[in-house]
């Protein structure tokens, strides 16, 4: 069972949980448009709510925008569920956190592969300037390139 968002009544609900999302459908097996969709990677706390609902073997799952209450039908069964949603939720940080490092790591060895191509590019030799003091460094396109004269 799950408490409704509007009405906060509770209705039977079939629940699918996939490593990032938590799914909710009305009907067993008709598993198209969710009544409720949640990004486990936004998931504050699961936990047993008995005392927050006042109905036995319930629990919460909570994520910024909502709470979300359900019933399971024996403890066994709520202990199930929250362990499994607390394990997706764990392994959907982790593997967010890994992949989020992962593209960092690839944005910056492309950022720096592009610097690396434009200083081999141009190179620096100073300014033709008569004046002996630190004379300001001017880029000249390397040799053989068809560069164009700066």
């Amino acid at each position: 069972m799950k408490e409704s968002a509007t009405l906060r009544q509770y209705r039977r609900r079939w629940l699918v949980l996939t490593p990032d999302r938590l799914y909710t459908f009305k009907k067993e097996g008709q598993y198209v448009d969710a009544t409720e969709e949640v990004d486990l990677r936004q998931c504050g706390t699961v936990k047993s709510a008995d005392d927050l609902t006042n109905k036995p073997f319930s629990f919460t799952v909570q994520v910024p925008e909502r709470n979300f209450f359900l019933v399971a039908s024996s403890d066994a069964e709520r202990n199930e569920w929250v362990a499994a949603i607390g394990r997706a939720t764990t392994e959907s940080r982790r593997v967010r956190s890994y992949s989020e490092e992962v593209e960092y790591q690839e944005q910056q060895a492309r950022l720096t592969a592009a610097k690396k191509r434009e200083l081999a590019k141009v190179s620096t030799v100073p300014a033709n300037d008569d004046d002996d003091d630190d004379s300001e460094e001017q880029p000249v396109p390397r040799r053989g390139t068809g560069a164009r004269f700066v």
